[in-house]
């Protein structure tokens, strides 16, 4: 049997679970009160049949340093055997899923290859890796595989397949529906034929290039400029590339597709309506996580992350708290979340696109408060990492630890700074802070200039592989 690889695919806008996602933190890169991201819950659950160093990840380029840090967490030093894709821009799943195919091709011509989503749940890895081992030879005999979820109710949020003729231990499909209306999604589930579209595949290399060109010539043409080793070419033959979703390119047209129906406590977390369905809930159908007061509260979803929240008399309630904001909707409403986020937008405000603290693969920082003229933060440099060695073009920084010991780059020169002491950062000066210590230490920092954008950054030194 030819050996198998992984391609996650870790992009994503962040707007469907708003206030918790963001766009500088979409939804794969969110715990959701659980001890992992969705995205290392994904990576780990891939590892127990797949080894990091047959994993390639796709993600956005913004993205990529976030995708790093996740990884480095999960897997320690086992994370630098990983292959990450950094897109340079947003183009749906046909041209990452043809890209990572590749790349894997140029390293392994024979290989099977599963694609996986990294913003799914999956409650039963058990029957998931079963579902893999079990549909192996149909994709080493040229079948493209896809797992069809055993639907538990009329859902109008999924697409779903419909199985043909039983081969081996997979059914050929015989055709793809889209969402259907509620009338439609009814006899869809009471049908056995059916099951719900995962998004999850597996197929070998080599089939998926065959059926690429047949059915996407353009763009497999387009993606062969590409150097799969060095990824030489990615963005020019992006910036061409069309928008286009596997399922609509591929996997609607082709002959080859086969399905396995499998049971496994899947959803794609698509709002939060499913994100309470998939939930343990309390003896008065609540869904509860965080520094919650709950009173006289019945079938409803609460989440709070660090300040006290008190709900009291609400029935089919969503309620999720952040530090600087706060999402309430009836249940059965929260698909409505996007009109907030496209209303953010429109509005320009940053509550669309980042956190008050925003992971950084070095820590993280805290905005403590702002204005035109300056911006307060609180950092949090974890043990034995650093910033990127970098420079601001129109703000300068003062820093001054109230935790911990840090070194400091100013231009030429190294400054050991501890609790109590400070330093000047002016502007255009190269700069950089480590921590060398075995304790997260902290700093205040004060932003002074007349702009401070995140953007205001040039870095030329990075552990982390931002510097291009």
């Amino acid at each position: 049997m030819s050996d198998l690889y992984a391609l996650i695919l870790a992009g994503g806008s962040g707007t469907r679970l708003w206030p918790m996602s963001r766009q500088a933190s979409p939804k794969q890169l969110i715990s959701l009160g659980r001890e992992l991201s969705l995205f290392q819950e994904t990576v780990s659950r891939i590892t127990a049949r797949i080894e990091p160093g047959k994993m390639v990840f796709v993600t956005s380029r913004e993205l990529e340093g976030d995708i790093r840090d996740h990884l480095r967490r999960l897997l320690g030093e086992k994370s630098s055997d990983c292959i990450i894709v950094g897109e340079p821009s947003a183009r749906n799943t046909a041209p990452a899923v043809l890209l990572g195919a590749r790349i894997v091709q140029a390293r392994d011509p024979e290989a099977l290859l599963l694609v996986a989503p990294s913003d799914h749940i999956i409650q039963d890895t058990a029957s998931f890796i079963q579902a893999i081992d079990d549909s192996l030879e149909a994709a080493a005999s040229g079948m493209i595989v896809t797992y069809g979820i055993t639907p538990t109710r009329a859902e109008t949020g999924y697409g779903y397949i419909k199985a043909g003729e039983k081969e081996g231990n997979v059914y050929r499909v015989e055709r793809f529906e889209e969402k259907p209306d509620a009338a439609r999604a009814e006899e869809l589930f009471l049908d056995q034929k059916y099951t719900w579209n995962s998004g999850i595949f597996l197929f070998s290399v080599k089939t998926i290039m065959e059926e690429a060109e047949k059915h996407l010539p353009v763009q497999t043409s387009a993606l062969k400029r590409i150097d799969p080793e060095t990824l030489d070419g990615l963005d020019e033959v992006y910036s061409g590339m069309k928008s286009m979703s596997i399922d609509h390119g591929i996997m609607e047209k082709t002959d080859r597709a086969a399905v396995i129906p499998v049971s496994m406590g899947w959803s794609d977390l698509g709002s939060w309506d499913s994100f309470y369905e998939i939930r343990p809930k309390d003896s008065s159908g609540n869904v509860v996580s965080g520094d919650v007061l709950g009173r006289d509260n019945e079938n409803c979803l609460i989440l709070g992350e660090d300040k006290f929240l008190a709900v009291s008399g609400m029935k089919d309630t969503i309620v999720v708290q952040t530090d600087d904001a706060t999402l309430i909707c009836p249940r059965g409403r929260s698909q409505d979340v996007r009109h907030i986020v496209a209303h953010l937008e429109e509005q320009g405000r940053s509550e669309r696109l980042v956190h008050l603290t925003v992971r950084r693969p070095w820590g993280s920082y805290t905005i403590l408060t702002e204005s035109d003229l300056y911006k307060v933060k609180r950092l949090s440099v974890d043990p034995h990492q650093k910033m990127s060695l970098q420079k601001h073009e129109r703000r300068s920084e003062h820093w001054v630890v109230v935790k911990g010991e840090v070194v400091v780059t100013l231009g030429e020169d190294q400054i050991t700074l501890k609790a109590n002491e400070g330093v000047t950062i002016p502007i255009g000066t190269l700069h950089r802070i480590e921590n060398p210590g075995e304790e997260t230490a902290e700093l205040v920092e004060v932003q002074l200039g007349d702009y401070l954008g995140e953007d205001d950054i040039v870095r030329f030194d990075d552990d982390y592989g931002r510097v291009k």
